[in-house]
């Protein structure tokens, strides 16, 4: 295996951890505009943790983060009752991502899997120019090395150098931004992320994870 590769052929866990995106916290907050002050008292943490944790400065416990994600779930969820009441609903704009990383499907397997490694990802979109031609998941990239390696038919080695556009999926399903949040949680049942679209440029991604993290699986 060369320096700096993954086991792939483990488990998920070996791409991309299992504790929350910490680096999604500060995104989060911004987009529900909370202040660092309100989140704290909301989470039941002290705001110096809150500001430790999105300076990147501790590793914040498992707990800890949990209550910051029950908190921002307390949050969407009342908003959503509000919404109800005034006749305005949360949408997939609210809750987006902004900015999405991609990949294009000359580049390799093991750049994809550097960019997910790097931001956390479990997946990445295809993207040609303005086109989207596919998605790309963690799932895929293990199931392909795993069935390339065991069959000995390529080494981990020629499994990276592997071209995205070989083991590329269809594309993930686009969605406006004013899409009402509920309906996007019929698209992330089945699948892995949708794209944000506006005037029909992608502003932003969100993920299944997003959405099993705040608990708006339910």
């Amino acid at each position: 295996m060369t320096e700096g590769a993954v086991d792939m052929t483990s488990s998920r866990t070996a791409l991309v951890p299992q504790l929350p995106d910490l680096d999604k916290i500060r995104q989060m907050r911004k987009r529900l505009n909370l202040s660092q002050r309100e989140l704290a008292s909301l989470a039941g943490v002290s705001q110096s943790l809150i500001a430790k944790i999105e300076r990147g400065t501790i590793d914040p416990s498992y707990s800890n983060v949990r209550k910051i994600l029950n908190a921002f779930e307390e949050v969407i969820r009342r908003r959503k009752v509000e919404g109800v009441r005034s006749g305005t609903q949360l949408t997939v704009g609210d809750l987006a991502t902004r900015g999405v990383v991609f990949v294009t499907p000359d580049q390799s397997v093991g750049e994809a899997v550097e960019r997910m490694m790097r931001g956390r990802f479990t997946q990445l979109p295809v993207i040609v120019g303005e086109r989207i031609v596919g998605g790309l998941t963690d799932d895929a990239i293990r199931d392909y090395t795993i069935e390339q390696t065991k069959a000995r038919k390529k080494t981990y080695e020629e499994v990276m150098r592997t071209r995205i556009e070989e083991i590329m999926d269809a594309p993930f399903p686009i969605l406006s931004e004013d899409t009402p949040i509920d309906l996007a949680s019929f698209h992330l049942q089945r699948e892995e992320a949708i794209l944000v679209s506006r005037k029909g440029a992608i502003v932003g991604i969100l993920t299944s994870a997003d959405f099993l993290n705040l608990g708006l699986n339910q």
